[in-house]
């Protein structure tokens, strides 16, 4: 296998086989799962052993190309960057021993910064032409990467060859023909359902780390097929009247928590003004400022689904529900009062000494706190 990576995160890993429910294939390019997995030493928070990716987002964790955040998570399904895209790439060929070839000077560009981060890695791509600036001068290391600049920076990074002439009739044309056929013919994407690829749509981390997951272990034996004509859009047809699913009762202290994780994420209530990502990025940045003026030392999160497998018989959500209230020093029902207000409102709870908020996309309620404190 060309470009094979060396995994050693299967020395380290913990044995304990975990049988994986099927998972419909409900998402374009998904992972396949098999049989049975290995537990990861220190999983990422919010990517569940039953999830068709566990197995290698935690490979690409200990081999050093994905980090994730620091309150634990790796955030599969937020939309990547393209600094972030840069950056992972960077510490994959450092890794493989590669390096990409200087076909363009490098200018400056007007909105990086030269003590970002991701200017190296971001500046590396730019120099092999693999990111390119706007007419403006700007190189928008935020903006979304797009399915067309993930084609072509996979296949040059890790020098993919097309194998089979095949082409997606959204594709056929454009300046990033050969690299989604590179792609395709190698069994690093399979495109979406409708035989589409789509190159102007983004994609999330998960899907980031997937494509440059096969391109470093690419099958030698793979052989693509011949890709379909794309479907026709169906003309859609009346549906008769149904009634929505009736939203699901509470009877926990803590509302909601007797839900099951998906409508915890889906149908909890949100506050007026709410837009998605937007709000939590929000509620982060007033937690940091709370905890830099008041010396806060610690923060965790945790699932309120009190069924959820991450709870066990022996610790359980109400157990570390009383755990967190003495921690931040109020008493166990001031603390519950507190999670339902956050739930509720969507806002930020100040407690000086301590802070709670809730994170409607995970379903996760995240506290800081002075250590040590007392009441």
């Amino acid at each position: 296998m060309r470009n094979k990576l060396f995994m050693a995160t299967l020395a380290a890993a913990i044995a304990v086989p975990v049988m994986v429910v099927p998972i419909p294939n409900q998402y374009a390019e998904a992972a396949e799962t098999k049989g049975s997995v290995v537990l990861a030493n220190n999983p990422f928070k919010d990517v569940r052993v039953n999830s068709p990716y566990y197995k290698i987002i935690h490979e690409m964790r200990d081999a050093g190309i994905i980090q994730g955040y620091e309150d634990g998570t790796f955030r599969p399904d937020t939309t990547i960057s393209r600094q972030h895209a840069a950056a992972l790439v960077s510490r994959a060929l450092k890794i493989n021993d590669l390096t990409l070839e200087k076909t363009k000077e490098f200018k400056q560009p007007k909105d990086l910064r030269t003590d970002s981060p991701y200017y190296e890695d971001i500046k590396m791509l730019v120099e092999a032409g693999l990111l390119e600036m706007n007419s403006q001068g700007n190189v928008n290391p935020n903006k979304a990467l797009t399915r067309g600049e993930m084609a072509k920076i996979i296949t040059v990074a890790f020098n993919l060859e097309v194998k089979a002439d095949y082409v997606f009739a959204d594709v056929k044309g454009s300046k990033y023909e050969e690299y989604v056929k590179a792609l395709y013919s190698n069994g690093v994407t399979t495109g979406y359902e409708d035989y589409t690829f789509k190159l102007d749509g983004s994609l999330t981390r998960v899907h980031y780390v997937l494509f440059m997951y096969r391109a470093m272990n690419i099958d030698a034996d793979f052989v693509a097929e011949p890709i379909p004509a794309p479907k026709p859009t169906p003309t859609p047809k009346p549906k008769p009247e149904t009634k929505p699913d009736p939203t699901p009762t509470s009877k926990s202290p803590v509302k909601y928590s007797d839900w099951s994780y998906q409508d915890i994420k889906t149908k909890i209530p949100r506050p007026v003004g709410y837009v998605a990502g937007e709000h939590e990025k929000k509620n982060e940045a007033i937690v940091q400022k709370i905890t830099e003026e008041n010396g806060h030392g610690y923060m965790t999160s945790y699932d309120i689904e009190a069924n959820s497998p991450t709870w066990s018989p022996a610790f359980t959500f109400e157990d570390n529900l009383r755990l967190s209230a003495k921690h931040v020093g109020a008493s166990y029902e001031e603390f519950v009062k507190i999670i339902n207000q956050v739930i509720e409102t969507g806002e930020v709870h100040n407690g000086e000494t301590f802070t709670v908020y809730f994170n409607y996309q995970n379903g996760r309620i995240y506290v800081s706190g002075v250590r040590n404190h007392t009441k």
